[in-house]
């Protein structure tokens, strides 16, 4: 089952029209036509957009196409597709790795590295996307 299939599943599962769904997750009825006629495949920002809008979702499931197509008891975060750890874990994995780093003490810079400095470009973006080398 392709991305198109599962998400023609998921307005199946939720009993939505293509124009509720696209209306839903916040896109052109014409581009999820263009999906689901297979001119086009969803984009990432598709994806997202279903996921977010239907948080139940399984991002597994919905992008790969691994495990069902709703999360365990259909709440709390799906974590399995990047793998997160729990809090926990992070803060025990932390202290080990500082106790492995060694403390630097008091490290020595030359009086005049800031001396040695000039700046050579600066480039200032604007919000039309355009920019400005000086």
């Amino acid at each position: 089952m392709n991305e198109r299939q599962r998400i023609e599943q998921v307005m199946t599962a939720e009993n939505l029209s293509a124009k509720q769904f696209a209306t839903e997750i916040g896109i052109q009825a014409g581009t999820l036509s263009n999906i689901m006629n297979g001119r086009n495949n969803p984009s990432l920002d598709v994806l997202q957009r279903v996921l977010n809008r239907f948080r139940t979702l399984s991002s597994d499931w919905l992008i790969l196409g691994v495990g069902s197509m709703y999360r365990p008891n259909g709440e709390g975060p799906d974590n399995t597709l990047f793998n997160i750890k729990p809090l926990e874990s992070l803060k025990k994995e932390d202290e080990t790795v500082a106790k492995q780093v060694p403390e630097i003490q008091n490290p020595v810079v030359p009086a005049n590295a800031a001396a040695q400095k000039t700046v050579e470009k600066v480039v200032i973006f604007y919000s039309d996307g355009t920019f400005e080398e000086r």
